[in-house]
């Protein structure tokens, strides 16, 4: 699903491999523009997920990490800049939950069987310095954070659920093509005229006279001037198009594959979930100025992630996404 995706920690390794988090909240929240009461989560329930995530990161790249120098943000390193996105992360994991009570988004009981389940499993293998770092968590705070993060998921698929995001294949149909290219009109014609000859390689009078050396190309289809673009889609597979003249040059196009299934569902797939998330950041954004969350904690200025180095465990959203079944 998208949205846990979009919701959940995103690795960029080294140069890129830092953070960008959204989820759940602590203690010390300030709700401006919202009257209604907001349950706060304790230091223990905050730590339970930077732990893990600063012990994911920490596990692959080793402890340097967080003394590296960050470009083009507020922070100094990686490891303030981390805490910094850890903290957004579960703010917004915060409004979601608000928006959730506005819209009846609750847990299923056989996911809230499931989420128990996973708790004990992810508790019940922590070390001992594991549960140090997470603040001496409970069982408890591992099931409340579990609950906070599903119930944030399911809010965001709300958001999105009566929107008309199919996009049909014809829309977005992309096809193969090989293009002879010249500068020369006579000479176009005259490839014209044998590459339409009974039998005749398209391939290698392409290769011996285009003067373009990429002669095999993918076309997505869009709304463009192109004359290029507009004739080869045109065309059916087999056919070849006319002597096109744009721009000063002269092109000669054979239909490969009218339709590449495989490329076309990537493509699909691929604006789908643009539209999704355009759905998603309207409403959670409008929701979000009226409603806005701020963790004022004095403990976050005080997390050091360099202490309990031997503290390893990493897996709190593996355990969730190999369990809990959202689409």
């Amino acid at each position: 699903m998208i949205f846990k995706k979009l919701l959940k920690t995103t690795v960029a390794f080294l140069s890129c491999m830092l953070l960008a988090c959204s989820l759940v909240s602590c203690k010390g929240v300030e709700i401006t523009g919202n009257t209604e009461e907001v349950d706060s989560y304790t230091k223990a329930q905050c730590m339970i997920v930077l732990a893990s995530e600063r012990n994911r990161l920490q596990n692959i790249l080793g402890q340097e990490i967080w003394s590296l120098p960050v470009k083009e943000a507020k922070e100094e390193n990686y490891g303030l800049y981390f805490v910094s996105k850890v903290r957004d992360f579960l703010q917004d994991i915060k409004t979601l939950n608000l928006m959730a009570l506005k819209s009846g988004v609750i847990v299923s009981s056989q996911d809230m069987e499931t989420i128990k389940e996973i708790s004990s499993e992810f508790y019940n293998g922590l070390s001992d310095q594991d549960r140090a770092f997470m603040a001496d968590c409970t069982l408890e705070d591992v099931q409340s954070m579990y609950t906070e993060y599903y119930i944030a998921c399911k809010t965001a698929q709300y958001l999105i659920s009566d929107a008309e995001l199919e996009i049909p294949d014809s829309d977005v149909k992309v096809i193969k093509i090989q293009v002879i290219t010249v500068s020369d009109k006579l000479q176009a014609e005259k490839l014209l005229q044998a590459v339409n000859v009974e039998g005749a390689n398209f391939a290698y009078y392409a290769r011996q006279n285009s003067e373009d050396s990429e002669i095999e190309k993918m076309l997505s289809k869009i709304d463009t001037d192109d004359a290029v673009h507009n004739a080869a889609f045109a065309l059916e597979e087999g056919q070849i198009s006319d002597v096109i003249e744009q721009d000063g040059r002269y092109y000669i196009v054979k239909c490969i594959d009218s339709y590449d299934e495989e490329a076309t569902m990537e493509r699909k797939e691929l604006l789908e979930k643009a539209l999704k998330s355009e759905t998603f950041f309207k409403e959670y954004d409008s929701y979000r100025e009226e409603h806005i969350v701020r963790f004022r904690d004095s403990f976050w200025q005080d997390i050091d992630l360099t202490q309990y180095g031997d503290s390893k465990a990493d897996n709190f959203f593996q355990l969730f996404d190999d369990n809990i079944k959202l689409d």
